[in-house]
């Protein structure tokens, strides 16, 4: 009897053992996949140097801002050697100092070869500019540049080729260009798209915070599970004694349907905050929008101040 008992509590402790393994893998497996949904896509800390493969050798290539004579210019150091992103332009300017509207840098694959295109956006004499350089094996090229102040990416993690887009807020849709990057050339693709997903939503938001004052009602472009102390943010701008001018954008997607049309999509918008009480006062607000498709729309779902 007593073997018989032994034999059966071990059973029992197996099965027990065995389903808490396979309890914990699958947490493990939706935990991974929830997070491998919710990838973002950040600009780099360019107040440090940064480490990074930009070359697709496997080694760490060092990114460093430089920043003199009111000039702003990027150098990346690899294979023992300097490449100034500056060299690639006629001026050999590629932002200005505008301390309220500081560079940010992107590195991300649009061209699926494990090598990182380099996208820059920033200020230039008071106005946008955008850039995108990729490695050729010998130098960093330039392979596109727009003064237009939104630009963004939509198939950026999916199973099709990542698109580029670029647009500028003031023109709208007539502005709009789109391109691929195939071979490490540029694939134009502007005859091929003529909206932009959430843009509409977006460009309301962006007039939003521009007003002057604070609405008594809100625009239809929020989502009705958006969170109270998200839309809170709205409120506490302070237009008494700060106005605000939108600056640029990026844009990615994040999630998709089953026929791989964006389903989420974050936008990250730059303003001017400006002091009304007299002071020259000036410096940049961040928000972070999440827009999430409902119906044919994008509505927003979720509002972070990032600065």
């Amino acid at each position: 009897m007593k073997i018989i008992i032994l034999k059966k509590r071990i059973l029992v402790n197996s099965v027990l053992y065995i389903s808490a393994l396979f309890l914990i893998l699958g947490m493990v497996y939706f935990i991974s996949n929830k997070f491998k949904s919710l990838q973002t896509i950040s600009p780099i800390n360019i107040t440090q140097n940064t480490q990074y493969d930009l070359t697709g050798d496997g080694k760490k290539d060092t990114f460093q801002l430089l920043s003199s004579q009111n000039k702003v210019d990027f150098n990346i150091n690899c294979f023992d050697n300097d490449h100034y992103l500056s060299n690639q332009l006629s001026d050999k300017t590629l932002f200005t100092t505008n301390l309220h509207f500081e560079p940010k840098v992107y590195f991300h694959n649009l061209s699926r070869d494990n090598i990182p295109e380099i996208i820059l956006l920033g200020s230039k004499n008071d106005k946008s500019m955008s850039y995108v350089f990729k490695w050729n094996k010998k130098n960093f090229n330039l392979l596109y540049s727009s003064n237009n102040n939104i630009f963004g990416i939509l198939d950026c993690k999916n199973s099709k080729t990542p698109q580029c887009y670029s647009i500028s807020s003031s023109e709208g849709l007539s502005s709009l260009n789109s391109f691929m990057l195939i071979n490490n050339d540029i694939l134009d693709t502007s005859k091929d798209n003529t909206n932009l997903p959430s843009l509409d939503s977006a460009t309301s938001f962006i007039n939003l915070v521009e007003l002057p004052y604070v609405v008594d009602d809100l625009p239809d472009i929020f989502s009705s599970t958006i969170d109270k102390e998200n839309l809170s943010l709205l409120w506490s701008l302070d237009k008494d004694n700060y106005s605000y001018t939108f600056q640029n954008a990026f844009f990615y997607d994040y999630k998709w349907t089953e026929s791989l049309e964006p389903s989420a999509i974050r936008w990250r918008l730059s303003f001017e905050k400006s002091n009304l009480k007299g002071t020259n006062n000036k410096s940049e607000l961040i928000l972070l929008i999440d827009f999430e498709k409902q119906g044919s729309s994008y509505k927003i779902n979720s509002i972070q101040k990032a600065k």
